[in-house]
């Protein structure tokens, strides 16, 4: 492990990681702490940034000249709060080395707006791509924690309107389980260095108030049936709390036969790879990315 994720762990342990709070103080927490995410953007030559606001999609555009590849991303925050900006340098990166686009979505948040609204809102802003004339062959749909959720519910959705799927996905320390089990969630709690099994279960209580919703695939993608479901790449760290959303997802697809290329680093933290071009770990991880983006 790099210093600087040893750093990182340090710095998130003091400034995210919280135990004990209702789910009000979570709320207002983590809204304070990812809605005002320090970060330099380092944008890389040649990709231009552009505001969408339209209709079907809010959010924003990072580019190259003549995107042949479509990228959308969709953010994490536990379902309550996230940035776009916090993911300029990811974003930029992949366009640049994809010589393609990165849509940067933004959708509602719980509590105002509990599920499914978030997914609603993210299967529209697939349907714009497609009315932009964008071929599904050459979509990728990537997200990180309640973002690689979203993902997975989208890929299901997509499946079950019958609209074709996208050429793979992209899985950052998924979020999949809305009914995880609390021992599992507390065995991991304490290597976890960003979050808390406190911080899931409020993010559930949150996102799905009704608990007879919970155990809906898009809900909780890691219980639905992925036949039929584009490549994923999934990446996760034995160190975390959604560690087992992840195992759970990668068998649930294999088992459909659908192809699962899997990263995992122990030591790390969640969704390490956002932190490009910093993180020497997630610098590595990127060129994997690429590169399984680039081999379907």
């Amino acid at each position: 492990m790099s210093l600087q994720a040893t750093l990182v762990k340090a710095v998130t342990r003091r400034t995210i990681k919280r135990s004990g709070l209702s789910d009000e103080q979570v709320v207002r927490h983590l809204r304070k702490v990812f809605n005002s995410t320090p970060s330099l953007t380092l944008m890389p030559f040649g990709v231009k940034l552009s505001q969408v606001d339209q209709p079907q999609f809010r959010g924003e555009r990072l580019s190259v000249a003549n995107p042949a590849v479509t990228v959308l991303y969709l953010h994490g925050g536990a379902y309550v709060g996230g940035v776009t900006r916090t993911y300029h340098n990811l974003a930029g990166r992949l366009a640049k080395k994809l010589k393609g686009e990165v849509y940067l979505a933004t959708y509602p948040f719980a509590p105002e707006h509990p599920y499914p609204e978030a997914v609603n809102r993210v299967m529209e802003a697939y349907e714009y791509l497609l009315g932009l004339g964008k071929q599904p062959q050459d979509i990728v749909i990537t997200g990180d924690s309640a973002g690689g959720g979203l993902t997975l519910a989208t890929l299901l959705h997509i499946r079950d309107k019958g609209l074709p799927q996208p050429r793979c996905a992209v899985l950052l320390s998924p979020g999949s389980n809305a009914t995880p089990d609390d021992r599992v969630l507390d065995a991991l709690d304490a290597s976890d260095a960003m979050l808390s099994a406190d911080i899931v279960r409020s993010a559930i209580n949150l996102y799905i108030p009704n608990e007879n919703d919970r155990d809906h695939p898009y809900a909780s993608p890691c219980k639905g049936n992925y036949e039929g479901i584009c490549p994923l790449l999934i990446t996760v760290t034995p160190d975390e709390v959604l560690y087992s959303d992840s195992k759970l997802v990668r068998r649930a697809a294999e088992q459909a036969g659908v192809k699962v290329e899997w990263i995992e680093r122990p030591g790390l933290f969640h969704v390490w790879p956002i932190m490009v071009p910093l993180l020497p770990e997630a610098r590595q991880d990127l060129k994997r990315i690429v590169g399984f983006i680039k081999s379907l």
